[in-house]
């Protein structure tokens, strides 16, 4: 549980990065979007998965776990 969750953060930090990114630069929006879509694709799957074993909260989700 313990990886899926620092995967997730790690996953949540390069799609808010993304975000950020293309925010500040609109021009690159076609070329990023995709990967930054990707990044959410796979956020969603792993959080089914952490939510299968263990309830989650809106923090969680939004800000990631606190890894002991």
């Amino acid at each position: 549980m313990e990886k899926l969750k620092k995967q997730y953060n790690y996953l949540l930090n390069r799609y808010y990065n993304g975000c950020n990114y293309i925010e500040e630069n609109p021009d690159q929006f076609n070329k990023y979007i995709n990967k930054i879509m990707d990044f959410k694709k796979e956020l969603e799957n792993i959080l089914e998965k952490i939510q299968n074993e263990q309830k989650v909260s809106e923090e969680e989700i939004l800000g990631g776990f606190k890894i002991c």
